[in-house]
C-alpha cells in the first residue's frame, strides 16, 4: 500500500477509479437508486443518558466487544444499537 492509498472502514480500496465512478453518480443524483430519510434512532438523539448495570455472560460480551471493535464503535454504542435494533424489529403490542 503506497502513501496515497486510501481504504474505507469496510476494507474497500478507495482507486481514482472508484472515487471517479461515485463522483459521477452523485452528481447525477444517485440514478437507479431510490433515496430515503429515515428518523434517527432514538438511541441517537440529544437527551440525557441513563447508566443501567446488566449481568451477561462472558462469552458473550467479548463477543460484544469483538463486534464493537470491527465497526469501529465503543461497547456502549454497539450496545445501543443492538438493543435499539432489536426492539424496533419487534411487532408493536
Amino acid at each position: 500500500m503506497n502513501y496515497n492509498t486510501h481504504v474505507a472502514a469496510d476494507g474497500t480500496v478507495l482507486t481514482d477509479e472508484l472515487i471517479a465512478r461515485l463522483a459521477r453518480e452523485a452528481e447525477a443524483g444517485f440514478p437507479n437508486s431510490e433515496l430515503t430519510r429515515e428518523e434517527p434512532a432514538p438511541w441517537r438523539r440529544r437527551e440525557p443518558m441513563e447508566t443501567h448495570s446488566i449481568r451477561v455472560p462472558a462469552r458473550l460480551w467479548a463477543l460484544l466487544e469483538q463486534q464493537a471493535a470491527e465497526r469501529h464503535m465503543t461497547t456502549s454504542e454497539f450496545t445501543r444499537q443492538a438493543l435499539t435494533e432489536s426492539i424496533l424489529s419487534q411487532p408493536a403490542a
